[in-house]
This record gives C-alpha cells, sequence and structure tokens, in this order.
C-alpha cells in the first residue's frame, strides 16, 4: 500500500524493520520520479515491536490510514514527520533495504549479516546480557536439556570460542522467551532442542 500525495510526486510508504529480534512499524517518506524515488526520511516505532513482519506492516499502515482520514493532516513531509515524532515514531539513519518484503534479514544483509547477539548487543544492554549469559550458564550446570551441553561440546571441538558458543545459545533462550511472552505460552522446550541442534545456523525471527 501507497499513500500517495499526487503533487510533486510524495509517497508515504508503509513498511517493516527486522532487527534480529522482532519487527517494527515503518513509515518512509520518497519523491517519487523517473528513477528511484529520492528518500526524505525514514521513521520506525521502536516501542511497538511486534512478532511477525506482516503485524509490523499492518501496523504502519493502520498509521497512515488514521493520519489521512478525513480531515487529513497536512501533507508537507517536515510536518507530518512532527506528528509521527508526537506519535513515537523516531528517524532511522542506518538500514539497509530489502529487495523484497519477502527477503529474509540473512539474505538482504549478507556479507554484513550478524546475528543480533554479537558485541553490539552486549554494550547496548550489558545488564540483561548478563542475565541472558547466567541462563544459559544455568542450563549447561543443571544438563537442561541435556542438548545444551551436547551442543557447546560440539561447537567448541568445531572451533568457535565459548563466549561466541554461550551468545548462541542466549539467543535461542531469548528468541523463546520472547515468543512465549507474545503467545502467553510456557517455554517451548521442543523447539529449543530443535534449535540447538541447528546450530551455528541462526533460527530467523517469527
Amino acid at each position: 500500500m501507497k499513500t500517495e500525495m499526487k503533487k510533486k510526486g510524495l509517497q508515504y510508504v508503509p513498511g517493516a524493520a527486522d532487527d534480529g529480534f522482532g519487527f517494527f512499524p515503518v513509515i518512509t517518506c520518497q519523491i517519487a520520479g523517473s528513477g528511484a524515488p529520492e528518500v526524505l526520511w525514514v521513521v520506525l516505532h521502536r516501542r511497538r515491536q511486534l512478532p511477525a513482519k506482516q503485524e509490523a506492516l499492518a501496523a504502519a499502515e493502520a498509521e497512515l490510514a488514521l493520519a489521512f482520514k478525513n480531515p487529513p493532516l497536512p501533507s508537507a513531509p517536515e510536518r507530518f514527520l512532527d506528528h509521527l515524532r508526537q506519535r513515537g515514531f523516531s528517524e532511522l539513519t542506518d538500514y539497509k533495504v530489502a529487495k523484497s518484503f519477502d527477503e529474509d534479514r540473512h539474505s538482504a544483509l549478507g556479507d554484513e549479516y550478524q546475528p543480533a547477539f554479537g558485541e553490539a548487543a552486549a554494550r547496548n544492554d550489558p545488564v540483561l546480557h548478563a542475565a541472558v549469559m547466567r541462563m544459559v550458564d544455568q542450563k549447561i550446570a543443571d544438563n537442561d536439556p541435556p542438548e545444551t551441553r551436547e551442543t557447546v561440546e560440539r561447537l567448541l571441538a568445531a572451533g568457535y570460542s565459548p563466549e561466541y558458543v554461550r551468545r548462541m545459545i542466549g539467543l535461542l533462550i531469548v528468541s523463546e522467551l520472547t515468543q512465549g511472552m507474545f503467545d502467553q505460552t510456557p517455554f517451548n522446550q521442543k523447539r529449543f532442542v530443535e534449535n540447538l541442534h541447528r546450530l551455528p545456523e541462526i533460527p530467523p525471527p517469527k
């Protein structure tokens, strides 16, 4: 869906942003021309993290529908940007556009792809990172499930560093906790074990 302002070819385009843990509503302001559109700004709502890409897209579409219902807001890009800021959106400056809506994060980023558990994640919230690492260590110590220790030994033997192995397992734990929160269901031990067997392949966010 595109909300188009015919004058000057102005378009407000809904979308979804993926940070490796979930998806956020995105609105792009661009000017259509004969070639590639000129992007004026891109905003996302970081406090509205959703588990599915389609849900984030729907939230962005709903935001545009609300803004441009009768009586519509002024279409001037800067005024609409101010409106979105008041609605909780913030400008996005570091991003990469996928070739299609269905392209996964790994394919979109290519050689730049990094799972969301690297050094940046540890620096962003060291307290949360430490808490997740304690969960990993507890699962290894308790042998609960046994596949946790087996996975650690397998990946260490393959040449991965102990810290990297712990972070991969930590990402799986966070993924299950987040999914359980959204679905209001218990920790899915079966899916956790299945994903342990797949490591070092990181499952895409749902």
